[in-house]
């Protein structure tokens, strides 16, 4: 399975953020390195370790699922979590999510930032005078009005994951001097911490060319407190180092590698030593690595959770064969799957914006996203597909479609037999269409060429960044096109709602129209688990949505 990140300018998701709040509390380990009671710690196990504990200097390996081709996280290819992940230790951003999923203003990047009106809604940011790109250019005003040039949505050219913010945005001018940003809203956000994040120069995002290409295999520009050195296409790595022109607290490590592996080629790497860190969220990878030498094991819960994704192209533009499929798979067997031996409880996802450690979360699969084999079959009959043999057919066609996965992933390839075999129950006859890992995104789920597919989603802290997969915003993350008038109009209510409880109620209301819809299907909210050397301090399985602090992640003295 890949990763992908709910973006929210494309990137972001606030009022009642997508974030993991909660499981049950503790965390921890056991002396032989297992998991404490089988709990989650609610707030990350990242061996959390004070500045002046950790060793500086060191080379951390670190895995990758995959190599990023585009490194502009705004640009609609760039929502990747593996880019992501090393694109918070190299780009600035007004706000980073804390362990307790709060976000808290980053004081490299500005020194303040506030609503200083509601109505219309003002933010003022005062830029740190020391914000600088690392080719030397301070960052201004200039680069806030580029970002929002280029993502409100008024220029095709511009190839963008989301408008959602940057469409609300009035203007965005100086204040008193070029280090101070006015930015004055023409409806209300209620996401607007989301914003600006994270930040990229205006000579790149004032062109829709630059925006597009000059961060394909490429970061020309940067403002953090490591910086590229070389993507190696050949040996597939990503190597960083301290940034020289950084100007906040410089980072411990000499040297980040990052290794793209396929498949569980990650475990092969941990286990061999060549990498000092690895995910094991599902059974078959946490049993390879639970009882490794010199390592131990961190858990906690995550802000992933994995989906399998209807589109609207060929048969499933039906809406009916979408909803018998969403009554003949059953997704409990599907989480067993994935959780089979971890130690830990975790249930069906029964909601699509908020996961089940969400104080707002409610069961709205109800009737419609419910396992029963006995409704899908008669939805079927009732919409003329009859049985011919062991495939329903209907005006000459048969009910066969496909489900496109990563090749080399095999959770992805047992989860789609399991749903294959569950569609034959009702005679539809599923196809598995393995491609290659590199063009599973950028020329499968992207464009929407697939019938079904699966992958996972990762929020990033702020609710509104959920809202582009479900809306009918032709350049947004709804890869599948499955919404509704009624959807799109509950959701803008949402994002534009300052209380957040009636913001819930309505976020609520959406979802119980998007399991109406089939739009797809939540399996599971994944517990984070990460086998890591024990020397390894300030990373690992961080709680939710929350952001990584780059300068004190290194090595135990």
């Amino acid at each position: 399975m890949k990763n992908t990140k709910k973006a929210g300018v494309v990137a972001g998701l606030a009022a009642l953020a997508l974030v993991v709040t909660a499981c049950s509390g503790g965390g921890g380990q056991d002396g032989d390195g297992a998991p404490k009671n089988g709990e989650l710690s609610p707030t990350g196990d990242i061996n959390a370790t004070a500045a002046g504990d950790v060793e500086q200097g060191g080379t951390l390996t670190l895995p990758l699922s995959q190599l990023p081709s585009q490194w502009n996280y705004g640009q609609l290819d760039g929502a990747l979590v593996d880019a992501a992940l090393i694109e918070s230790a190299i780009l600035p951003q007004p706000f980073r999510i804390d362990e307790e999923g709060v976000p808290q203003i980053d004081e490299d990047l500005v020194t303040s930032a506030e609503a200083t009106s509601d109505d219309p809604l003002v933010v003022t940011y005062d830029i740190n005078p020391d914000a600088t790109w690392n080719d030397g250019t301070p960052i201004t005003v200039a680069d806030f009005q580029a970002w929002w040039t280029a993502l409100k949505g008024t220029n095709a050219e511009y190839l963008v994951g989301s408008t959602l913010g940057p469409d609300r945005m009035a203007s965005v001018e100086p204040g008193t001097s070029d280090k101070q940003v006015v930015v004055t809203y023409s409806e209300p956000f209620s996401d607007w911490k989301s914003m600006f994040a994270p930040l990229y120069p205006a000579k790149i995002y004032n062109d829709p060319t630059a925006f597009n290409t000059a961060y394909v295999d490429a970061v020309p520009i940067s403002a953090g407190p490591y910086k590229i050195d070389e993507i190696d296409q050949t040996a597939q790595t990503v190597t960083m180092v301290p940034d020289e022109n950084w100007w906040g607290d410089a980072p411990k490590l000499d040297t980040v590698i990052f290794r793209a592996l396929d498949g569980d080629a990650d475990i092969d790497a941990y286990l061999n030593g060549e990498i000092d860190q690895v995910y094991a969220n599902s059974s078959d990878r946490y049993d390879r690595v639970k009882d490794a030498d010199g390592s131990e094991l961190r858990a906690a819960p995550s802000a992933r959770y994995t989906h399998v994704d209807f589109s609207t192209k060929g048969l499933l533009a039906d809406e009916a064969v979408r909803q018998a499929i969403q009554h003949a798979v059953d997704r409990d067997a599907l989480g067993k799957v994935i959780t089979g031996t971890l130690p830990y409880e975790v249930s069906t996802l029964n909601n699509h914006l908020y996961l089940s450690t969400d104080g707002a979360y409610q069961d709205n699969a109800g009737e419609t996203g419910n396992y029963d084999v006995e409704e899908a079959g008669k939805i079927l009959d009732d919409a003329g597909w009859e049985m011919d043999g062991d495939v329903r057919a209907k005006d000459g066609e048969q009910l066969a479609i496909s489900i496109t996965i990563p090749s080399s992933a095999p959770v992805s390839q047992q989860l789609a037999e399991v749903i294959q075999s569950q569609l034959t129950a009702v005679g539809i006859k599923l196809d598995i269409n393995a491609v290659g890992t590199d063009a599973f995104f950028e020329d499968n789920v992207t464009p929407g060429n697939y019938d079904m597919t699966i992958f996972v989603w990762a929020g990033t802290g702020y609710q509104a960044s959920g809202v582009s997969i479900y809306n009918q915003d032709e350049q947004g993350q709804n890869y599948g096109r499955v919404s509704s008038d009624e959807i799109s109009s509950l959701l803008d209510e949402a994002v534009a709602e300052g209380d957040p409880d009636t913001a819930a109620d309505l976020y609520n209301q959406a979802d119980e129209a998007i399991w109406e819809i089939g739009h797809s299907m939540p399996i599971i909210q994944q517990p984070l688990v990460s086998a890591q050397s024990p020397k390894l301090a300030n990373y690992g399985a961080r709680a939710g949505a929350s952001d990584l602090d780059w300068t004190i992640v290194g090595f135990t003295k």
